[in-house]
């Protein structure tokens, strides 16, 4: 195979994985604009508070 040639197939290779690609983001936005927000009631729009868990120390001894 020539250099010109494996450009080619490499050339061809991106072309078809572009093509894959940009099919399956317009599915993605196709599907997008078909779904609508829910309107959950029940739901607050206050976030709850969240308190971080503090880690124990550990303690390192030393091997004799």
């Amino acid at each position: 195979m020539s250099i010109t040639g494996g450009v080619a197939v490499c050339d061809e290779w991106w072309y078809q994985r572009r093509a894959e690609e940009r099919e399956a983001s317009r599915r993605l936005w196709e599907e997008f604009e078909r779904t609508r927000p829910l309107s959950d009631r029940d739901v607050s729009e206050e976030e709850p508070e969240v308190t971080p868990e503090k880690p124990e120390p550990t303690r390192l001894t030393a091997k004799s």
